[in-house]
This record gives structure tokens, C-alpha cells and sequence, in this order.
């Protein structure tokens, strides 16, 4: 009875133990295999500044260091968008 109950116990931890080797093994394929994007290839530019603050998107949402924002001022507030794609889609 003993001896069975081992044989579940030590069966389960070698397939936990399996398993975080094959999803590591997979993730690090995945990431070989994908093309390495970086802040420059993406079109962003460098890293931003630390201590720059973030800003919302008005149309998608998106989180931007101010500083790559556009920035449109109305009487009530200044409104930033991360693209002109998105500053066209909030004005016309």
C-alpha cells in the first residue's frame, strides 16, 4: 500500500517536473525562432528617460512616455494620442 502511494507521489512530481522543463524548452524555441524586436526596429526610437511621464491615448487607450505623445489643446484639457492614425480617427 505504501509502496503504491510512493509510486503516484514520485509519478506526479516527475511529470510537474517534466512539464516546467518541456514549457521552458518551448519558450525558449519560440523566442529563437521569432525575430528579435527591439525600441529601434519597432519605429519608437530609444528607451524613454526614466522619471518621463506617461500618457492615455484618447482614441486607442495606449499608454506613451509624454514625450512621443501628440498633443492637440483644447479650452478644457490637453488631449495626447500615440499616432496621427489616432488623432485622425477622434477628429474626423
Amino acid at each position: 500500500m505504501i509502496k503504491a502511494l510512493l509510486g503516484i507521489l514520485v509519478s506526479i512530481l516527475a511529470v510537474t517536473f517534466l512539464r516546467a522543463v518541456m514549457g521552458l524548452l518551448v519558450k525558449g524555441a519560440k523566442e529563437a525562432l521569432q525575430p528579435e524586436e527591439t525600441a529601434t526596429t519597432a519605429g519608437r526610437g530609444a528607451p524613454p528617460e526614466s522619471g518621463t511621464r506617461l500618457r492615455k491615448c484618447g482614441a486607442c487607450g495606449t499608454f506613451a512616455p509624454e514625450t512621443r505623445m501628440l498633443r492637440h489643446s483644447t479650452r478644457e484639457a490637453d488631449v495626447f494620442y500615440c499616432s496621427q492614425e489616432c488623432e485622425k480617427q477622434t477628429k474626423g
